[in-house]
């Protein structure tokens, strides 16, 4: 847009932003001309009533709640755990191989070449 229609155009963007407050909207889409002209092509969702926020309510319980607890006994629970979680090391449940056991132990072979 060329300098000498900036004064249409700030004149234009005042009327526009008087339109989408009196609309009561929290924005607007606008196009603007080459020459300064200003249309509102969309408007924006209506502003929310301040009165209308409430705070979400949780839906569960904290997890400091009692209703989270376990009813299970301490000595079952190793058995329990066991019993869902089986691989104690490795994918197998076995414990690892004898072969990567000294495999961080080895030392660096400086390249010569």
């Amino acid at each position: 847009m060329h300098p000498f229609f900036w004064p249409v155009l700030i004149w234009q963007l005042g009327r526009a932003v008087a339109q989408v407050r009196a609309a009561g909207r929290q924005g607007a889409l606008l196009r603007v001309m080459w020459w300064g002209g200003v249309r509102i092509e969309y408007l924006g969702d209506a502003a929310p009533s301040p009165s209308a926020y409430r705070p979400v309510e949780p839906t569960r319980k904290a997890w400091d709640d009692p209703v989270w607890s376990s009813d299970l006994p301490a000595d079952l629970l190793t058995e329990a755990q066991r019993s869902i979680f089986p691989c104690t090391c490795g994918g197998s449940g076995r414990p690892r191989s004898g072969l990567t056991k000294g495999a961080s132990a080895l030392s660096p072979i400086t390249d010569t070449s």
